[in-house]
């Protein structure tokens, strides 16, 4: 299994052993321009050998969230789109896709981009017949172009978008939104979660001294005589 740079290098080796040039396609006929955005369907990927010189097993593409893969213009520039279905189907990866470009709307082709994590080679020996066959990969981008890698992967059908189309926009926002309240909520869970430190402990002064509201009777003012008080009164000078 080969896969990164070991295939690389290995592709290049066999390149050069058997004294391959990269196999060029004529550029396909475009699409008459629209005045607006369209919603094009179509193929992306077959196991059909391609012009890299692989080929792709059915079901052998794996992906991320459909929002998170970017719609190119020829694997290059921002995005021209949105990514709407990608499924197999009779072991082609299908695509649906709305188009906002104005030159990618008149793109008949699909390409995509990978990173290959395994692969075996076929026919090394073969001047004309060798290639890779890919059982897994990852699909980084695809791309509307008029010069496709694989011979199926074309758009098979175009047309102005609807609004169920535009709801796919509505969707989407949601979607993200109720993402980043769910990221929001698990966060807030996991910091109350948290055992919060021990308050330290309020330092004892002991019982305040009673309070008196209001006036004291004149009896319980006037001074109570003891025998402690007539002692003192007898040592002050002039007692």
């Amino acid at each position: 299994m080969m896969r990164g740079a070991a295939l690389k290098a290995e592709y290049a080796r066999l390149m050069h052993l058997h004294r391959c040039r990269p196999i060029l396609r004529e550029p396909l006929p475009l699409f008459e321009a629209t005045s607006g955005p369209v919603v094009v369907e179509g193929v992306c990927s077959s196991s059909a050998i391609d012009a890299e010189r692989m080929s792709f097993k059915a079901d052998s593409l794996s992906w991320s969230a459909l929002d998170t893969i970017p719609l190119l213009l020829r694997h290059a520039g921002e995005s021209v789109g949105k990514i709407l279905q990608l499924d197999y189907s009779a072991g082609m990866l299908r695509i649906k896709a709305k188009v906002d470009d104005e030159t990618a709307r008149r793109q008949p082709a699909f390409s995509i981009a990978a990173q290959i994590i395994e692969s075996e080679l076929r026919n090394g020996d073969s001047p004309t017949g060798w290639h890779f066959v890919v059982s897994r990969a990852q699909i980084i981008e695809i791309s509307l172009t008029d010069r496709p890698s694989n011979a199926a992967a074309v758009v098979l059908s175009r047309r102005d978008v609807r609004a169920t189309d535009t709801a796919y926009d509505d969707l989407i926002g949601s979607i993200n939104r109720l993402r980043s309240g769910l990221e929001a909520f698990v966060a807030d869970t996991i910091k109350s979660s948290e055992p919060e430190p021990e308050p330290a402990s309020p330092l004892t002064l002991g019982p305040a001294p009673a309070r008196i509201y209001g006036s004291l009777p004149a009896a319980v003012l006037k001074p109570h005589r003891t025998q402690f008080a007539d002692l003192v009164a007898q040592l002050s000078p002039g007692g």
